[in-house]
């Protein structure tokens, strides 16, 4: 199957004072992102074992339209890097996350994403890339306060 461009690219960056291994085994299980990722309502693993493969089923919101995703794992390098990208859903996309370790205690995350902007997503024209931006960092600047109140592993 071939790819098609990407209509949106966001990025987004955020700093995690815990180590890369803390950092990685929360944000690469998508089970975690209805702690963190405004809009989903519930994330479960369908298949795999987290790793390459592993397929997760999301119930989310996205601009007051309720969906499901089917999202898959396309590659990993723990702890670094991860891939993945949506199966089944009605805002596909694809998601570069990585994770850089600036010191033993603190990590770098970055989220780069892809998206396709589908009916009925394509109605926004030129808001959609702002939005979706600004959503994300809304939602990434959870992630450090629920990391950082956690007890290192």
């Amino acid at each position: 199957m071939r790819a098609q461009p990407a209509d949106v690219r966001i990025a987004v960056e955020i700093v995690v004072n815990r180590p890369v291994e803390h950092v990685f085994a929360y944000l690469s299980d998508l089970r975690h992102d209805p702690h963190w990722w405004g809009g989903i309502h519930s994330s479960r693993r369908l298949t795999g074992d987290g790793g390459v493969g592993t397929v997760y089923e999301l119930d989310a919101t996205l601009l007051r339209v309720r969906h499901q995703t089917t999202i898959e794992v396309i590659a990993q390098e723990p702890p670094l890097r991860q891939t993945i990208r949506v199966r089944t859903g009605p805002l596909p996309y694809t998601a570069y996350y990585e994770w850089t370790p600036e010191t033993p205690e603190r990590t770098r995350f970055r989220l780069v994403a892809e998206i396709v902007a589908a009916r009925p997503w394509r109605w926004f024209g030129p808001l959609l890339s702002p939005l979706l931006s600004l959503l994300a960092r809304r939602y990434f600047r959870r992630v450090p306060a629920i990391l950082e109140a956690t007890l290192p592993e």
